[in-house]
């Protein structure tokens, strides 16, 4: 009965100490379609969203996920910036017995569209 209860109990435990980790990583351009006019830089961003989720083998819950809209907005937010270039991001994910952690970081670069009228090659103003 004691190796049984032992058995049982070293089960359990390298259930909950069994970590696992992954991540994945990705790259864009930008979060909208930049037209061909000039446009300047006002600052690196870097955001990191965490939230949890439980996982009982067949069942799984997640606490929240982040959209990405909402992400790009809470970039945004206080900034005079019109668009998010050269957005990297990467996810992780920490598996902790039945909890899971779910790290979301991004980075970009906040821009500004220039308000000066472009020129055309010839360098008169287009009306």
């Amino acid at each position: 009965m004691q190796k049984f209860l032992l058995t049982i109990c070293l089960f359990i435990l390298s259930f909950v100490f069994n970590q696992c980790a992954s991540s994945t990583v990705g790259v864009a351009a930008s979060n909208k379609p930049i037209p061909n006019v000039p446009y300047e830089t006002i600052k690196s961003v870097d955001k990191l969203f965490t939230w949890y989720s439980v996982d009982l083998i067949l069942i799984s819950a997640s606490t929240s996920t982040p959209p990405t809209d909402q992400i790009y907005e809470k970039m945004l937010d206080g900034e005079t910036a019109d668009a998010i270039v050269n957005i990297r991001y990467y996810n992780e994910k920490a598996v902790f017995g039945p909890i899971i952690r779910h790290h979301f970081g991004i980075r970009g670069d906040l821009i500004r569209f220039s308000t000066n009228q472009p020129t055309n090659p010839t360098g008169r103003v287009k009306k």
